[in-house]
């Protein structure tokens, strides 16, 4: 049997389900047009802001070295006699390193000392030069020479008495004139001769024996100087390295009997004990550090600990890089206050470092969303602000500062309390 009533309620049915979708197209509709609209408008909010610590810190990353280093060379030339330590050896202050043989630096020493005992016999006959035997000499000369043309001038008054006499022929007054006239020039050339020899003792002569005596104490103190030094020891407390050394310079380990020449290096000397760090900075960050500020310095070889320093010095001058266009870079050497025992187990030379350094800092600074500022008509800068959440909001001109973390530091407003600014976000149509 067919029912009748199952078709009669089939035509509502269609109806409801049309007019549904219909309501739903026009809510829709609505919804899209109204929409644009309300997320056009600018989106408001109150922040929070009170006095706090501001402060901007640049990265930089170096590496660990020791604050003191030094490289032993060898005093003289000569062969090892004995090697006392070893590399990477913790040696104290004046301890024994190395002995060398002083065979070839003693044929030195005495050469030395007999150019000094020579060049001191000269300095000495030079302040009693007018004592000595050449000068002496020249007396005798020239007193034998005054002797003879006096005889001869005498002889010469007597012989002329009798050639007036006409005992004597003149031939012999000619000669005795004669002779009497090469003595006069015999005086005047003792003469001359004994000046001379008074004055090889005076002036530049004297002063250049004294300047030859000396050079001879000067090179004999050296080399003894040197002979004191045949046992290198150790200048100050630290440990033994390997001393730097070209990369194509293939060096061999010291041991007794290897010849050794002046100035080689023998160990590298550190004190791990006092400690710095060595970085680059970019020629654009240069104007932000300056010597003094503080540093924190943390790495991944001693992660969970942090040591602190201070810039020592930043370099003076920078290294240009290969690349073309490309800035200057500048050493920043940063000690590191000294580490405790337990610290200093777990550094290591040569080990990577970040650096964090302090380049702004306020401890009661107040800083807003670049956001909250505006400007008005004659360019100054202000904030909308209230004291607390009831209070009505006021216009508060302000001084922007630097840029921090937490936005822009500003000035001008109350430091009594906490407040809250007025932030104004425009980038909500978008969504």
């Amino acid at each position: 049997m067919i029912n009748l009533s199952r078709y009669r309620q089939r035509p509502l049915r269609q109806r409801a389900a049309l007019i549904g979708v219909f309501a739903l197209g026009a809510v829709a509709m609505v919804w899209k047009l109204w929409s644009p609209a309300t997320s056009a408008m600018p989106q408001t909010q109150w922040l929070r802001v009170e006095p706090q610590v501001l402060e901007n810190r640049l990265g930089l990353t170096g590496r660990i070295q020791a604050a003191a280093t030094l490289t032993l060379s060898a005093p003289f030339e000569g062969m090892i006699k004995d090697v006392l330590v070893n590399e990477g050896q913790r040696v104290e202050a004046s301890q024994p390193l190395l002995t060398l043989d002083t065979g070839l630096l003693d044929i030195q020493l005495r050469q030395a000392l007999a150019d000094l005992l020579k060049a001191q016999r000269t300095v000495q006959d030079m302040q009693h030069w007018e004592q000595g035997q050449e000068v002496a000499r020249a007396r005798r000369t020239l007193n034998n020479a005054r002797i003879s043309l006096a005889n001869t001038e005498a002889n010469l008054k007597d012989t002329r008495t009798l050639f007036e006499r006409g005992i004597v022929a003149r031939m012999e007054v000619d000669a005795l004139a004669q002779q009497a006239q090469a003595q006069r020039l015999d005086l005047s050339a003792a003469q001359d001769e004994l000046q001379a020899a008074l004055d090889r003792g005076r002036g530049e002569n004297r002063q250049i024996a004294e300047m030859e005596q000396a050079n001879a104490q000067s090179r004999h103190q050296t080399l003894m100087a040197m002979q004191a030094q045949q046992v290198v020891r150790a200048p100050f407390a630290g440990v033994l390295v390997r001393p730097a050394a070209p990369e194509t310079d293939k060096r061999q380990p010291l041991q007794p009997g290897m010849r050794v020449s002046q100035g080689m290096p023998l160990f590298g000397l550190v004190n791990p004990d006092h400690l710095q760090v060595v970085a680059s900075l970019d020629e654009a960050d240069l104007h932000q550090l300056h010597e003094g500020m503080a540093v924190d310095i943390s790495g991944d070889g001693f992660a969970g600990l942090t040591l602190y320093g201070h810039i020592q010095t930043i370099g003076i001058e920078g290294r240009v890089a290969d690349v073309a266009g490309a800035g200057a870079r500048y050493d920043v050497l940063v000690t590191v206050a000294t580490p405790s025992a337990e610290q200093r187990q777990r550094l290591r030379l040569g080990m990577s470092a970040r650096l964090s350094v302090v380049t702004y800092r306020n401890e009661h600074g107040i800083a807003v969303p670049a956001e909250a500022l505006h400007t008005d008509e004659a360019g100054n800068s202000y904030i909308l602000f209230r004291q607390d959440a009831d209070s009505a909001p006021q216009r508060r001109t302000v001084v922007p500062g630097v840029a921090v973390p937490q936005g822009v530091e500003v000035k001008g407003l109350p430091d009594e309390g906490p407040g809250f600014v007025e932030i104004t976000n425009n980038s909500g149509a978008a969504e």
